[in-house]
């Protein structure tokens, strides 16, 4: 592997836990696949369904799912949708360090609409609420250095720890922790230099970065770019075709699993998820590509009626259909 184990909690059983998030969390509203968006003035039926969201709200519900030690750190309001969402990660497992923002602009969590078409694309309309308001002081330095890999996610999400990003990955980076980055789409900043250097400053203290196609092309639209400017490793979402793992020495893809996408919002963290925990469990660079692919098809291919997220029985379920 490009990135070897590297100190003594990178081993199991010698960190608090195995994962560490910070980032955003979203009230994520996502209708069920179809055809096409409603003519304006118009109106379709659909049914929808609630759920966790953000970047870092779905990595660490995923990562509990898949049976990881997991802690989250995080900002939200102090309304019923904001309650009921650190109840459900809770109720997964993730032990959630949380912060209530104050200021009455920030009363509620970060909220999304998700509008999943039939061919398994979506649009999204995002509020990013209490996450704006994420800050240096909402953070526990001493935490970070406790788990086996350090995931900051939901970069644009939480400009309020622009300031502060890189101390957090060389904080963890100190203490011989993989670090890993998920930025998302810049929705707000659009993919100006000045936002696009947000990103840079962060690359040299990144073990991985995770991209889709789409926020690669933004932020630089070659892989290399990002590791001649610091990064180990970048691993690319391909959607429909799979994935890949870049680093200086070799480039590696794996297809994706075949099934029908009924649930697209959420699946790079969910991917991500995945990702971290075949790493994490010694898995060469193939078997945490196709790990990670199949826990993206078990989160697409689910109606989401309630907070479920892929277990290792379901990724076991896959990899035995999918024997020739």
């Amino acid at each position: 592997m490009a990135v070897k184990q590297k100190g003594a909690l990178a081993e199991r059983g010698k960190a608090d836990f195995d994962v560490v998030l910070i980032g955003d969390v979203f009230y994520d509203i996502a209708t069920m696949p179809v055809r096409d968006y409603p003519e304006r003035d118009k109106q379709i039926g659909c049914e929808f369904m609630l759920s966790i969201g953000g970047q870092a709200g779905n990595c660490a519900a995923a990562s509990a799912s898949l049976g990881l030690k997991t802690a989250l750190i995080c900002k939200t309001g102090d309304d019923v949708l904001s309650r009921w969402i650190i109840s459900e990660l809770q109720k997964l497992g993730v032990i959630c360090f949380v912060r209530v923002a104050k200021k009455e602009e920030f009363s509620h969590p970060g909220i999304t609409v998700s509008i999943s078409f039939e061919d398994g694309s979506r649009s999204m309309l995002s509020d990013r609420g209490a996450n704006l308001d994420l800050k240096e002081e909402d953070v526990d330095f001493d935490l970070l250095k406790k788990a086996r890999f350090l995931m900051r996610a939901g970069h644009w999400n939480t400009e309020g720890l622009f300031a502060v990003n890189d101390k957090i990955l060389r904080v963890a980076k100190s203490a011989g922790i993989y670090t890993g980055v998920d930025i998302g789409w810049s929705a707000y900043l659009g993919w100006t230099e000045s936002a696009r250097q947000t990103v840079f400053a962060l690359l040299p203290f990144t073990d991985f970065l995770f991209v889709n196609e789409a926020e690669m092309k933004g932020l630089s639209g070659r892989e290399h770019e990002l590791l001649e400017r610091g990064c180990e490793n970048v691993i690319v979402h391909r959607g429909a075709d799979g994935s890949s793992w870049i680093t200086r020495d070799f480039e590696i893809s794996c297809p994706a699993f075949e099934v029908k996408p009924v649930s697209p919002t959420g699946v790079g963290d969910v991917f991500n998820a995945g990702f971290i925990y075949a790493f994490l469990e010694g898995k060469g660079e193939k078997e945490c590509l196709k790990f990670a692919n199949a826990c993206a098809a078990a989160h697409i291919s689910k109606k989401r009626l309630r907070n479920i997220y892929p277990t290792i029985k379901d990724v076991e379920v896959l990899f035995i259909s999918n024997i020739k």
